[in-house]
């Protein structure tokens, strides 16, 4: 009863679905392999590696990858803190792996330790669907080694491998409790419905009327997700997200190509195109990103891009990314065959980088990146942030920024703190309220981040910081953002301009009408360089043989700081070699103000 009562709430669910889903034609349904493959895809693949010396590489990191999992045991169901999702993800990376190492070689040792993978995991009582992703992404692993090994696999191994993705994978979503991916706005709506969409075309001759209707609900409900993306195609939840979220979107959509011949719309959505932009303005000449909320400051080649490469035949979407391999960086990405499925599709050969070199979002998380070229790492970027605390995976960091000139980067983002870390020692997490225990973890609160506070107070977690305008031409660029709402409790109005001039020095302003009572602003940047104060408006800087100057310009009381070294709780990162330096401004009841600091490498 209860498999026929949701069968029947995914009828009505499609019954009103968008256009997307409409579109839909499963007599059209590709045979096996259908998932990400499609005609002469398999010989276009093997061939790569002989045109390509970038494509060489990473077809024999995934081969030497495979040999060592030959060898090695299947996953366990081994639970960290309430995830089994690092499960999940080298499952998927194995039986993703393998898989590709079968149909690229034909070497069937391949193929056995898959199938030796698969049945371990269809052992499992459960995939975990207390937390979805764990589901989503296991739903993967099994549906493509199942779809892709489909000829190779005996009979008795197929039934019980795609009964696991029936029951353990498509129906777990029955549930409400489990299946509210379907309303979220970010990652979770694009990982889970990829797993659920790869899962029921694998194994829609199991239960045709089922998966599809489950196929069609998850597209009614993925254009929750897409619009995260608008106006721009920024990303609100940075660079790693983007590599998680977007990653998993392009894999839904190449699937439904390959599998249904259309991209249900997707790709007719002008900011979610634009996004591979974003993140390639997302890399900085350091080979660093700029890893605002929770993210890390690594960078390499996204093979996700490569989709829309060939969507757009679009080159330059992914020329850092054929820079970061013929640089030796080659992700250990889960999803790293798919660079090869995609960029056997396109002509690399004559790729180059973008034209503009600024790049400007608006949007959840507004964006303004700048940088003065392209091909060295001593060019200058600087990026900084608008948004509000209460975004998804948002740290407390509105008017923040980074900083590289001279092959260093000055002002620092800390990233991402380990979540099960804070989780097991009780942290109230993902609880962004204003009085929250979040704000207090140094990497996640306003006290490590390149910004303003005044009195000693938190960001007004609901209040948006947003680009109010910004100019692009020859002699400045420049971006000022309205920070008023952040600071509302204490000032009545308080706006940051950042501009770079021709020969690319910064500075930042921030114009400030104080609230009804005096305040201590203090500004601050965290960096990884030595500091000295030379004078009570001067910060020298010193890393890696070079120097830099911050020096403040202001008619309110003022001093030059270098802040105490934080006291981190026992369960927190210490982030060793970090410093926060800045300055304190004071201001009287109502007093109007400007706080300009410039930086610049010379003395004077």
């Amino acid at each position: 009863m209860k498999r026929l009562l949701f069968l029947v709430t995914l009828l009505a669910a499609a019954s009103v679905c968008t256009l997307q889903a409409q579109n839909l034609d499963f007599d059209r349904l590709a045979p096996h392999p259908r998932l990400l493959l499609a005609g002469s895809d398999i010989d276009a693949i093997r061939q790569l590696p002989s045109r390509s010396k970038n494509a060489a590489a990473v077809h024999d990191r995934i081969i030497a990858e495979c040999d060592k999992i030959l060898d090695a045991t299947p996953v366990e169901r081994v639970m960290t803190g309430r995830r089994l999702l690092s499960v999940s993800r080298d499952a998927l990376k194995r039986i993703f792996y393998l898989s590709y190492a079968y149909v690229t070689t034909q070497d069937e040792r391949y193929a056995a330790r898959a199938e030796r993978e698969m049945l371990a995991i269809s052992a499992f009582s459960d995939w975990n669907p207390s937390h979805f992703l764990d589901v989503g992404e296991m739903t993967m692993a099994l549906a493509i080694g199942y779809d892709w090994l489909y000829d190779v696999l005996p009979r008795h191994s197929r039934s019980i491998i795609g009964t696991a993705i029936y029951e353990k994978g498509l129906r777990a979503s029955e549930d409400p409790g489990h299946g509210w991916f379907f309303r979220a706005e970010n990652n979770w709506n694009q990982v889970c419905n990829a797993g659920m969409i790869y899962g029921a075309l694998a194994t829609y001759e199991r239960a045709p009327e089922y998966c599809k209707a489950l196929i069609e609900k998850c597209l009614a409900s993925n254009p929750t997700a897409q619009k995260c993306y608008d106006p721009d195609g920024g990303y609100p939840e940075g660079f790693s997200y983007w590599d998680y979220g977007t990653g998993f979107e392009v894999m839904l959509v190449a699937a439904l190509q390959s599998a249904l011949g259309t991209d249900a719309g997707i790709a007719a959505q002008e900011s979610f195109m634009r996004s591979a932009a974003f993140m390639t303005y997302m890399v900085a000449p350091s080979g660093k990103c700029y890893n605002f909320y929770d993210s890390g400051s690594g960078a390499s080649c996204i093979p996700a891009k490569y989709w829309f490469a060939r969507q757009m035949n679009d080159p330059s979407v992914v020329a850092v990314d054929e820079q970061f391999l013929r640089n030796g960086r080659i992700p250990s990405d889960r999803l790293l065959p798919i660079y090869m499925v995609f960029a056997s599709g396109l002509d690399l050969s004559h790729s180059h980088m973008p034209v503009s070199r600024v790049w400007v979002n608006h949007g959840i998380a507004p964006v303004f990146i700048y940088r003065s070229g392209w091909t060295h790492p001593d060019d200058t970027y600087f990026a900084i942030k608008g948004g509000r605390a209460s975004s998804n995976h948002a740290h407390m960091d509105a008017g923040s920024f980074i900083y590289e000139s001279d092959g260093i980067r000055w002002a620092i983002d800390l990233g991402m703190h380990d979540y099960n870390r804070l989780e097991q020692a009780g942290v109230d997490l993902w609880n962004m309220k204003q009085e929250s225990p979040r704000w207090e973890i140094f990497r996640i609160g306003v006290e490590s981040h390149n910004t303003l506070t005044f009195n000693g107070h938190r960001h007004a977690v609901n209040g948006m910081a947003e680009i109010e305008s910004y100019t692009d031409d020859q002699r400045t660029r420049s971006v000022t953002i309205n920070l008023t709402d952040v600071f509302a409790a204490d000032a009545a109005s308080v706006v940051r301009t950042a501009e770079m001039d021709k020969n690319d020095r910064l500075t930042i302003t921030d114009r400030i009408t104080n609230g009804p009572q005096a305040s201590t602003v203090a500004w601050n940047m965290a960096t990884n360089a030595e500091a000295e104060i030379v004078d009570a408006n001067t910060i020298l800087l010193r890393q890696d043989g070079k120097q830099l100057y911050l020096r403040l310009r202001t008619k309110s009381e003022a001093a030059a700081a270098i802040r105490p070294d934080h006291q981190y709780k026992p369960f927190e990162i210490v982030d060793k070699g970090v410093r926060m330096v800045g300055f304190d401004i004071r201001l009287a009841a109502g007093e109007q103000t400007e706080i300009e600091v410039s930086f610049s490498a010379q003395p004077k």
